[in-house]
């Protein structure tokens, strides 16, 4: 596996690292199919419980 990081200038901005790496993995030939539908307050893995106001409808999701 090749590891691939931004150059250390991009480093302090966080809008910059994403479009770099948005970037190479498009370079690879990786396009997404834009069917995730993002949510605020997305869980870091999968069994982590939901949290309040994570995409819920409700007063008190």
């Amino acid at each position: 596996m090749r590891f691939v990081a931004p150059p250390l200038a991009l480093c302090t901005d966080n809008a910059a690292m994403i479009a770099y790496a948005g970037g190479e993995l498009f370079r690879a030939g990786r396009i997404d199919d834009m069917t995730l539908a993002a949510r605020p307050r997305w869980p870091l893995d999968q069994h982590s419980p939901a949290l309040l106001g994570g995409g819920k409808k409700g007063a008190k999701a």
